[in-house]
């Protein structure tokens, strides 16, 4: 396998190991700090690894049927191990250990010192980020400290993990609910469970000589069989831009609007995931999934590529298949709209100006009819001011008519004036291009910007590289059933165009205009004028 060693030309530099289709175990050996994210010093060091270990990157393009049979023999071995029984001295120490954790000193909340430990685990990572001063802070400052809030101005994506940490820690330890909690309380909160947590890596292991060779064993079968794939998803992105590959962060295909789209995400709150989608430049739309043998229900976000946007709409229904075969009923809940094609771009202002010329007549109509239904209701006027009013409205709504037919009459004897006939179909085209070409070469230049980095990062990635995609691509990422009346519209464009062409070699060869000029009859001598009789 062939990939620069310089992390700056990685796609990735940090990924969850949550939410990605991906052997778990591999990703929990790589993840040495164990804090639930594969960053790139972890990768170099997992190759490191393997290049003591003999083991070249050539090497992890090939997983070997061996190196599986291997690893099931390794794990089977652990498994018995787990099931030995101990000898005395560690079933003596597993008692010691065991008698230690139910003491004051261990357990500060009794049994619910596990569960508080873990809700106090979850919400470390980002309270510690929220303590921690900046690094040009001077010694004195006159700003108040810190107040970490527990209920209100939260991030929807810790919300529930910080309202869970509130309950289950705090208040047992500080006795009473706190809308706030300051830096030395935070401090005071994980010293109480500092020596729960000694007590648990102290936690004696059964025959740990031969257990920790088998978890060697393991580590290095594990990396050769799977660290190969996780390099085509986190270096070079291989598996996403290859056209019979999906990457590891693709949970599925998305059937919607005689679509099939396969850029689909797995999102955890879609009001923080969307308020930095936008800058994607790229279509996205949410999508609630249930399923009547699922408890839970998922939300994920697909990347639309290809077609038109206007079709998909809040509440659409659509069908998801996962990455293992089941079919989820798929609701939209949010679009955020970009525009996706070229043939978009084309049709976008006359859309624009459809809509606002209805818009125009509708507000038009809507004023006279309420001004008369009002003036009817409030019988500030009689039943005949009533009528009258009701037909001045009327009128008025004729009177627009007639301003588009003056406006149709006026178009059609322009056209009449145009000779010769074809000179219609070219100032039709002239028209059209003059309108339509500004929007396609502004969306040309979008879709070019369009970032699938911005939509990972979302997803708790730390992408290092831009991530675009051609227009070859965008159709292999939404590919959309064929339109029928493609064709149709293809062969009156092609007619169209016959009948252009036709027409201006016909003016050329039939003299009936002014550009053959050889043809045409020269106009007779004027008459001498006659003199003036004598007066």
């Amino acid at each position: 396998m062939q990939f620069s060693e310089d992390l700056k030309n990685w796609y990735a530099i940090a990924c969850p190991t949550t939410g990605v289709r991906f052997d778990l175990r591999t990703l929990e050996l790589i993840d040495a700090d164990h804090d639930g994210r594969v960053r790139s010093p972890e990768v170099q060091a997992a190759l490191a690894y393997l290049k003591e270990k003999g083991v070249s990157a050539d090497d992890l393009d090939h997983p070997s049927e061996a190196d599986q049979k291997k690893l099931d023999e390794v794990l089977k071995q652990l498994a018995e191990l787990d099931k030995a029984e101990p000898s005395a001295a560690e079933k003596k120490a597993m008692a010691d250990w065991e008698a230690q954790g139910k003491t004051p000193e261990v357990a500060v909340l009794g049994e619910a010192t596990a569960a508080a430990e873990a809700s106090l685990a979850a919400v470390e990572g980002v309270v510690d980020a929220f303590f921690t001063p900046p690094e040009d802070m001077p010694l004195v400052t006159e700003e108040p400290d810190k107040e970490l809030p527990l209920k209100e101005h939260l991030n929807p994506k810790y919300l529930e993990a910080i309202l869970d940490f509130a309950e289950k820690c705090v208040k047992p330890i500080f006795g009473a609910d706190k809308p706030t909690l300051g830096r030395m309380e935070w401090k005071a909160v994980k010293a109480k469970f500092a020596p729960y947590r000694a007590w648990i890596a102290a936690k004696p292991v059964m025959s740990p000589k031969s257990k920790d060779e088998f978890i060697e064993q393991e580590r290095l079968l594990r990396y050769k069989l799977h660290l190969g794939e996780l390099l085509k998803n986190y270096v070079t992105m291989d598996e996403l831009y290859g056209y019979d590959s999906m990457a590891i962060f693709q949970t599925g295909i998305l059937r919607i609007d005689a679509r099939e789209l396969n850029l689909c995400f797995h999102v955890a709150s879609e009001a923080a995931h969307s308020a930095l989608v936008d800058k994607s430049n790229c279509c996205v739309i949410y999508l609630k999934l249930s399923r009547p043998s699922e408890k839970a229900e998922r939300l994920i976000c697909a990347v639309v590529t290809a077609g038109k946007v206007g079709t998909l709409y809040v509440g659409r229904n659509g069908v998801f298949y996962d990455r293992d075969g089941k079919d989820w009923e798929a609701v939209i809940t949010k679009v955020v709209e970009n525009q996706v094609s070229l043939e978009e771009a084309f049709w976008a202002p006359w859309k624009k100006i459809g809509d606002g010329i209805a818009g125009m007549v509708k507000k038009f109509i809507s004023d006279k009819q309420s001004k008369a239904t009002e003036s009817v209701q409030k019988g500030t006027e009689s039943t005949q001011a009533g009528g009258a009013a009701m037909a001045s409205s009327v009128a008025a709504i004729g009177i627009g008519i007639g301003m588009v037919g003056s406006a149709a009459a006026a178009v059609i004897s322009a056209v009449k004036g145009l000779h010769p006939w074809w000179m219609f179909f070219v100032a039709l085209a002239a028209v059209v291009l003059v309108v339509s070409v500004p929007s396609m070469i502004l969306a040309y230049f979008k879709l070019r910007r369009r970032d699938l980095g911005v939509i990972l990062n979302a997803c708790g990635w730390a992408i290092n590289r831009p991530m675009r995609f051609s227009m070859k691509r965008a159709r292999g990422f939404t590919k959309c059933a064929p339109n029928p009346m493609a064709k149709v519209w293809a062969a009156l464009v092609l007619l169209v165009l016959v009948a252009i062409a036709g027409g201006f070699w016909w003016s050329k060869r039939c003299g009936c205009c002014g550009t053959c000029n050889e043809q045409q009859p020269k106009p007779a001598a004027a008459a001498p004028a006659e003199p003036a009789p004598a007066a």
